[in-house]
């Protein structure tokens, strides 16, 4: 009865709910190939990677809106939720290690630049201990 409703139906994202599975498939390949790049910083590997990944997402995306509308669900989609779930963690963790790298990169710049504020104990005339906050370059001067 399933097959039925997904052949009858005027969807193209139904139609494409029989290769489901590969798609699912090659979004996790993308997410660990995206992975691999963040963690060598290859951002050229990462940055050929997104429309793939994008184009795909929209068509799972599409999918899900489809299949939300059927009860119940066709069973093909339900097999992958288990596969879905993983992919939306190994998101989440691609994510966490780009934001990290970013802030990285943003605190050695401002560091660079002499924009980081930072506090620091120095000793004063009398040799007493004295905290000061403000940029490394006005220590210096």
């Amino acid at each position: 009865m399933q097959d039925t409703v997904l052949h009858t139906a005027d969807s193209p994202a139904l139609n494409t709910l029989s290769g489901v599975a590969g798609q699912v498939s090659r979004l996790q390949d993308l997410l660990e190939a995206e992975f691999e790049a963040l963690k060598q910083r290859k951002l050229e590997a990462f940055e050929d990677l997104q429309n793939e990944k994008t184009a795909l997402l929209e068509v799972l995306s599409q999918v899900a809106r489809a299949v939300a509308d059927l009860d119940p669900a066709p069973a093909a989609w339900l097999a992958e939720q288990d596969a879905l779930q993983a992919c939306k963690q190994a998101h989440l963790r691609n994510t966490q290690l780009l934001q990290r790298q970013l802030h990285a990169v943003r605190g050695a710049l401002q560091a660079l630049q002499g924009e980081n504020e930072v506090s620091v104990d120095l000793y004063d005339r009398m040799g007493q201990i004295s905290r000061r906050g403000a940029a490394w370059s006005q220590h210096l001067a």
